[in-house]
């Protein structure tokens, strides 16, 4: 039996010298399985099906499920994360963080799901923190002030996030696949949602951070 891994470590990179399994494979292998068919098809046993070895050879690198759950979304935020410096205005870079993490969570869907079964906080989720803590900076808050700020455009992120990837287009039909004029005049008024996801973010963002800019930035 290949010894356990006994430790958490976030920032191996580089194959093994003998060009073998290393921890970075695993997390990618995981991470395209959960892409394709979602968190709960992420297993040991299919993470090395995916790479043909033995699955007790991932303990070699990865001592649990938790922890390999852990490293998938720190990866996943990592590519979030935003190209520093920030823009020193506000505004601009409370933008560009929501924006990435609004595109990193439509495209790993499953990260939203994983965030709730609290994995391990790895190095990339407390960057991304800084990064958004140093976005609302600027606005000169007391921390309660400047932690509402950050919830209000996290929680719209996020919110948009789940719809965009929930209820797309085809969903919205097949679900509702007839609206009654009668009964539901106000809803056959106003037809199915864009189909622009992502546009429809862009510019509710916008109306976001302007609310913000009327109750807290200085004049």
């Amino acid at each position: 039996m290949p010894n356990r891994a006994t430790e958490l470590v976030w920032d191996e990179k580089s194959a093994s010298p003998e060009g073998g399994l290393n921890r970075a494979a695993i997390v990618r292998a995981a991470i395209a399985i959960a892409d394709a068919d979602g968190l709960d098809a992420v297993s040991i046993r299919h993470v090395a099906a995916a790479l043909d070895v033995r699955p007790m050879s991932l303990y070699t690198h990865v001592a649990s499920k938790d922890d390999l759950l852990g490293l998938m979304v720190n990866e996943v935020v990592g590519d979030v994360l935003v190209p520093e410096p920030l823009p020193t205005d506000w505004r601009e870079a409370m933008r560009a963080v929501a924006v990435q993490s609004y595109r990193g969570f439509v495209t790993h869907a499953w990260a939203l799901e994983a965030f709730g079964r609290r994995p391990h906080v790895g190095p990339n989720v407390l960057r991304h923190a800084e990064q958004s803590a140093a976005a609302v900076a600027p606005l000169g808050l007391p921390p309660d002030d400047a932690w509402l700020v950050l919830g209000i455009v996290d929680e719209f992120t996020l919110g948009h996030a789940v719809r965009g990837v929930m209820f797309d287009e085809e969903t919205v039909r097949r679900r509702f696949p007839a609206i009654d004029p009668e009964l539901y005049p106000h809803l056959d008024q106003m037809g199915f949602p864009s189909t622009d996801r992502e546009k429809a973010f862009e510019e509710g963002l916008e109306v976001v951070l302007e609310g913000i800019a009327r109750r807290y930035a200085r004049r």
